[in-house]
């Protein structure tokens, strides 16, 4: 019996290596979307954009989810100018609301579901701590508050068919320590401390949930994916989409040693939505560039803290918390 893949290059998965960016990777992605349906929340812009674009191109149908309809239909007008027979679509959410999240739900729970992108997010944290759900902070509800409602929704989904569910989480959670007893913040308040704090709890409910599944024995699977370090700066100009200015493009520029564009760090989302063989990796897959800011996608390891019981069983707490105090995905 062959032993499950953890760590490395997606080789070990009969894949070859992909290449840097999305639009270079649409040869390597033709047809593995074809018959899927994918929701890419926060779609309208950055990762979520260029995650979009490449499902497109793979033949998926992308459901673009977002708050602004405005925004999330100029993204779709981009998406079919670089391919024209893209089959997208709009809906409704706001990560920051668990009644958008149960009314988003409530339209996928009929549909055909194949891949669940929790992308949307808050990047530009408040500088002092503002109240969100359940006594959290605002950076924590977005990030993972609406999105564990989300899950809990079309949990049975995951039962029903191979849906693959793909957290968003960040290497900024391997640059500063996650405090799994102090995840409201309440106290020792930091912009980044709450930006770090949020895609550690959602990278780590992703870890812990493909474990659950793999208990349950549900078809389906949680994969965990940094983008590495992407910026804009980097990112080639689409208009009403990515519109750096002169700034933005000199830090870039100076940053490129170990800097990415979005372009590119949208790559390992992708390859995490469509790699075949998947079935070869072990509990708790975490797709990453080889040299965590940037560099080929491969099977990363995750920081310590995210696969930590401590903080897995903190994240897991949230789930339930979102959900009303049921556990969608009990044993």
């Amino acid at each position: 019996m062959n032993r499950a893949v953890r760590l490395g290059s997606l080789e070990q998965l009969g894949q070859s290596v992909p290449q840097a960016s999305i639009r270079a990777n649409y040869e390597r992605w033709k047809s593995l979307g074809v018959g899927k349906t994918a929701v890419v929340t926060g779609a309208n812009a950055g990762l979520g954009f260029f995650a979009s674009l490449g499902l497109a191109a793979a033949g998926a149908h992308v459901i673009l989810a977002c708050r602004n309809q405005s925004r999330a239909e100029k993204a779709m007008a981009a998406i079919r100018r670089r391919v024209p027979e893209a089959s997208v679509e709009f809906m409704q959410f706001d990560a920051a609301s668990a009644l958008s999240a149960m009314a988003l739900a409530a339209e996928l729970r009929g549909r055909q579901l194949d891949i669940l992108v929790a992308n949307a997010g808050m990047i530009h944290t408040p500088s002092t701590r503002e109240a969100g759900a359940l006594g959290y902070e605002q950076t924590m509800t977005t990030n993972v508050i609406g999105h564990a409602r989300l899950v809990g929704e079309l949990a049975e989904k995951f039962k029903e068919g191979q849906l693959r569910l793909i957290t968003l989480g960040s290497m900024s959670t391997l640059l500063m320590r996650t405090d799994p007893k102090n995840l409201k913040l309440e106290h020792d308040y930091n912009p980044y401390r709450a930006y770090v704090q949020s895609k550690a709890v959602l990278q780590s409910m992703g870890i812990g949930l493909d474990h659950r599944l793999r208990q349950l024995q549900w078809p389906s699977r949680s994969v965990a994916v940094h983008p590495g370090y992407s910026v804009s700066g980097l990112t080639p100009v689409i208009e009403e989409i990515n519109e750096p200015d002169f700034a933005k493009r000199l830090t870039g520029r100076l940053q490129g040693s170990f800097a990415q564009g979005k372009h590119e760090g949208s790559v390992a989302i992708v390859e995490a939505a469509l790699t075949e063989g998947l079935e070869r990796c072990a509990p708790g897959v975490f797709f990453g560039p080889q040299w965590t800011s940037k560099g080929r996608i491969t099977l990363a390891r995750p920081a310590n803290v995210t696969r930590s019981k401590v903080l897995q069983d903190a994240a897991w707490e949230i789930l339930i918390q979102a959900n009303e105090g049921v556990d969608p995905f009990a044993l």
